[in-house]
């Protein structure tokens, strides 16, 4: 099992994207949907479909009620979230996978960095002013063991059944 450990301030919105859109979002619904970075959530839920991961919510969104709104609203498979626990989030994600044995290879994208020595390597930190960049998908990519250029490639997508008066 292959999972992404996702934060969203920071990540999915940004200073940039403030500005641009007037404010933070604080919902995944209605007009505040259109307030997230479509880029940055286009490259992750692109990734996270091309290795065939899932996402556990590590963002202090899953404290909120209807968390299980945003992983449709995103195009995200988030299946869980991490436990509220004292400490730093990388205790929290540390808990999770110690609770799933099953998991094969991670990665956490957050634009803070309290992450353990250890999740270090898994680690893709994000700027809280840019938010998840081009670099930042090329580090999960590589974390989830693809090419970035196969994600949302053409050649990769069912082909389109031709039209009655398209020629085969």
């Amino acid at each position: 099992m292959k999972i992404v450990f996702l934060d969203i301030d920071g990540v999915l919105n940004s200073h940039r994207s403030v500005i641009a859109f007037g404010g933070y979002p604080h919902t995944v619904v209605g007009h505040e949907r259109a307030m997230f970075d479509e880029v940055a959530v286009r490259l992750i839920a692109g990734v996270v479909r091309t290795a065939g991961a899932s996402v556990v919510l590590s963002s202090t969104w899953r404290k909120f009620d209807g968390w299980e709104e945003i992983g449709p609203a995103l195009g995200m498979p988030i299946i869980d979230r991490t436990p509220s626990m004292l400490g730093c989030r990388g205790m929290e994600i540390a808990d999770w996978l110690h609770r799933h044995p099953e998991v094969e290879r991670y990665a956490i994208i957050d634009d803070d960095s309290d992450m353990l020595e250890v999740q270090k390597p898994f680690f893709v930190h994000t700027s809280h002013f840019e938010g998840f960049s081009w670099k930042n998908a090329e580090k999960l990519a590589e974390l989830m063991g693809i090419a970035l250029y196969d994600v949302n490639h053409p050649r990769l997508q069912p082909a389109k059944p031709a039209l009655a008066w398209e020629s085969p």
